[in-house]
């Protein structure tokens, strides 16, 4: 299909707090979204993003459209006008998008030059399963499906061989499942413990308050050796589901749940208060062989969502400190010094129950550009802060 450049995008003010240029990208009356912080969907130079968009509140459930945004430039394109699979794979900062298209074509483009590939013309993977992650060899995609027993499976798909299988499987929920970017040798799995789908595939059953259960562990590319992190009860408060490989160091960055993130009355539900293990904030540090997190001291924020930058020094979260409905916070931490800032002190992103209103901020690869989610006025758009210099070295 032919490529049509348009601009859609509006610098806006400043932030206030930060001195950040806050550049809206995208304009289409259709919720668009940056897909997910955890495994950002860039080009190695940090020049161009890919996003998705859909008339639904989340633009990861097909059917939904591919587009790239050049950040430089301020232009946008439609390279793909209908995605089939749950979700687009990439192999994080590769430029390399991998999705279905709706008559079974297993497909890749780069997003730097656009170039496509058809990677299988019948691809017989089990319907719904998601597209997770893609080995930084670009040999394997890697996602989760449900099989008839209500059972989660992380199948591996081999785009070499053209063959799949299932390489892990457990009767709890399994998701965000990610590839170690640099080497590939290992994959980190959230574990929801204790919960299921029920058989209308939507409604969680569980054996108790499951709430604070969550937790992670990794495996490796074939299934095995498995390594539980010390993260959730009884060493923390449960994992809110978001985290990130810490470059190559094998050790994982993500958030814990706070007291009242539990709470059902909304204005008790953002109390600035952290769980008795670690009241010293909620982005923890963990690796497979630590007999403990290390807990990153930022108490006055409620991280949710989380990036560690490509090159491992930096963490990016949104901060739910003020409340719903209340200005999201932007906030940058570097996790060897321990210092911390806002980056964008109201990123617009309402927070609620649909995707479309998550912020999901990601460093691009050069440390140049916080990518985040916005629907200030009921549609989500792709904004773009760019990180004001001497900012990062202001964390050093």
């Amino acid at each position: 299909m032919k490529i049509f450049w348009q601009s859609e995008a509006c610098d806006l003010a400043h932030d206030p707090v930060s001195g950040a240029l806050i550049t809206r990208l995208t304009c289409s009356v259709m919720n668009n979204i940056n897909i997910y912080c955890e495994q950002p969907y860039t080009s190695p130079d940090g020049k161009r993003i890919a996003y998705t968009r859909s008339h639904g509140p989340d633009p990861r459930i097909p059917p939904y459209q591919l587009c790239v945004a050049d950040i430089e430039k301020l232009k946008v394109a439609l390279i793909e006008p209908e995605v089939s699979s749950v979700l687009v794979g990439t192999s994080a900062w590769s430029g390399w998008i991998y999705y279905l298209r709706p008559n079974r074509e297993l497909v890749r483009v780069n997003i730097v030059n656009l170039e496509k590939e058809i990677i299988m013309t019948q691809c017989n993977l089990p319907e719904g399963m998601s597209f997770d992650t893609v080995s930084c060899d670009h040999r394997y995609l890697v996602g989760v499906s449900r099989n008839p027993d209500g059972d989660s499976e992380i199948i591996r798909l081999d785009m070499k061989e053209k063959t799949w299988k299932v390489i892990f499987k457990h009767q709890d929920i399994l998701s965000h499942v990610q590839f170690n970017f640099v080497h590939s040798r290992d994959l980190l799995v959230q574990h929801n413990r204790t919960q299921r789908l029920g058989s209308d595939g939507l409604r969680i059953e569980s054996k108790e308050s499951t709430l604070d259960a969550t937790t992670h562990f990794i495996i490796d590319v074939d299934g095995k050796d498995l390594r539980q992190l010390k993260v959730g009860p009884p060493y923390t408060a449960g994992s809110t589901g978001h985290s990130g490989w810490i470059s190559d160091t094998g050790k994982i960055g993500l958030t814990v749940r706070w007291p009242a993130m539990s709470e059902q009355e909304p204005s008790a539900r953002f109390q600035q208060v952290h769980d008795s293990r670690h009241r010293q904030g909620n982005f923890v540090v963990v690796g497979p062989g630590d007999e403990k997190p290390l807990i990153f001291s930022a108490p006055e924020h409620l991280f949710n969502h989380v990036n560690i930058s490509k090159c491992g020094k930096y963490f990016v979260c949104d901060s739910y400190k003020n409340g719903i409905p209340g200005p999201i916070e932007i906030v940058v931490g570097n996790i060897k010094t321990g210092k911390y800032r806002t980056l964008v002190s109201n990123c617009g992103a309402q927070g609620g129950g649909a995707a479309a209103s998550h912020p999901h901020p990601y460093m691009t690869a050069d440390n140049r550009n916080v990518i985040f989610n916005a629907d200030p006025f009921g549609i989500c758009h792709v904004f773009a802060v760019r990180i004001p210099e001497n900012f990062l070295k202001s964390l050093e």
